[in-house]
C-alpha cells in the first residue's frame, strides 16, 4: 500500500498530516455522522445507498455539509484511487465542526469532513468464518425512537465499545444486545438474522437500516427464501436451525453458539453458505458496484 491519503475539508493530505482540532464537536461530544462503504476487487458497493444514508443522518441531525450527494461521490472515489487499494473500507464523517465559542450553538456550525481508505476488514479471521463465531447477548440495551434513534450512524460509540468490551472478556468474538423491550436487536457493526424451517427472520425495528442487511434479504428473495422482518427473542435464536449476522466488513458471518447454547451443525448451514456464496458472486461481479478507476 502507497501513503495513506485522507480527505479533509477540501484536501487530501497524507494520514500523518491529517489534523483537526481538539475542540472539534466529533471529537468533544461525539456530534457528528459517517458512513462506511466497502470496496471489492476495485469497485465500490453501493455507493450511493451509503451516501444517500449519509445525507438522511445529516439531515436527522441538524448538520450541514459543503458537499452535495455528487460531491461526495466524487471525494470517495478519488480517495480510494489515491490510497491505490483494490480491497478497502473507506469511513466517510461529517463532525459539528470546531465552534466559535466554549458554549456553542449547534445551529451554528461548519462541518468537518474527512474520508479515510482502509485496507479491507473482516469481523472474524478466516477460521472464524468457516467454523463459526461465538455470540454473546449483552446486558446492555440497543438505544430506543425516544432517546437516540438506532438510524442515526452517529460518531458516538460509547455504547458499542461497552459491549464489546463485556463479550470479549467472556470469551465471544462478537456481541448483539436486545431493545427495550427484550427483542433481538442488533450489534455494534452487524445485523443478525435466524433461519428455522427453510424461512429467514431478521429484526425490523430498532436497528440500523444495514445497507449489507437489505442486500441479504434481497438476496434472500433471489435465492427463492421467504424472509420475514419480525420481532424475535433470544429464545428464538436459541432454537434457529441457523444464525448469522450480516455487515460490511465480510458479508455473512456465520454463528455457531449464542450465549453458551450450541447451535445444530453443520456451521455454517446450507441457507448461510447459500446466501454467501451469492453475496460474493455479487461482489466479485460488479453487481451495484461503481469501478474506482473507471469514474
Amino acid at each position: 500500500m502507497s501513503e495513506p491519503i485522507v480527505y479533509l475539508n477540501g484536501e487530501y493530505v497524507a494520514l500523518d498530516d491529517a489534523k483537526i482540532s481538539i475542540l472539534d464537536q466529533g471529537f468533544l461530544l461525539g456530534d457528528g455522522v459517517f458512513d462506511v462503504v466497502s470496496v471489492w476487487k476495485g469497485v465500490l458497493f453501493k455507493l450511493d445507498g451509503h451516501i444517500e444514508r449519509l445525507f438522511l443522518s445529516l439531515r436527522a441531525t441538524g448538520l450541514r455539509s459543503t458537499l452535495d450527494a455528487d460531491g461526495w461521490r466524487e471525494v470517495i472515489i478519488e480517495t480510494v484511487r489515491r490510497c491505490a487499494l483494490d480491497d478497502a473500507s473507506v469511513r466517510f464523517i461529517v463532525t459539528r465542526g470546531t465552534p466559535q465559542a466554549i458554549v456553542a450553538d449547534p445551529r451554528e456550525h461548519v462541518p468537518t469532513e474527512i474520508v479515510w481508505v482502509a485496507p479491507y476488514i473482516f469481523l472474524a479471521d478466516d477460521e472464524k468464518r468457516r467454523s463459526g463465531i461465538r455470540l454473546g447477548i449483552s446486558h446492555l440495551r440497543g438505544f430506543s425512537p425516544d432517546t437516540l434513534d438506532p438510524r442515526y450512524k452517529a460518531l458516538d460509540r460509547l455504547h458499542f465499545q461497552l459491549a464489546r468490551l463485556e463479550i470479549a472478556s467472556g470469551g465471544f468474538d462478537d456481541v448483539i444486545w436486545l431493545n427495550a423491550g427484550g427483542y433481538v436487536a442488533e450489534g455494534p457493526a452487524s445485523n443478525v438474522f435466524a433461519v428455522k424451517e427453510g424461512t429467514i427472520f431478521t429484526p425490523g425495528e430498532e436497528i440500523l437500516r444495514g445497507i449489507t442487511r437489505q442486500t441479504f434479504i434481497e438476496l434472500a428473495e433471489r435465492e427463492g427464501f421467504t424472509v420475514r422482518e419480525a420481532n424475535i427473542t433470544a429464545f428464538d435464536l436459541y432454537s434457529a436451525d441457523e444464525v448469522f449476522t450480516t455487515s460490511t466488513a465480510g458479508g455473512a458471518l456465520p454463528v455457531r453458539e449464542i450465549a453458551g447454547r450450541e447451535l445444530p451443525g453443520p456451521v455454517p448451514g446450507p441457507v448461510t453458505s447459500q446466501l454467501a456464496e451469492a453475496y460474493w458472486r455479487m461482489r466479485d461481479a460488479g453487481e451495484y458496484g461503481t469501478p474506482v478507476m473507471d469514474s
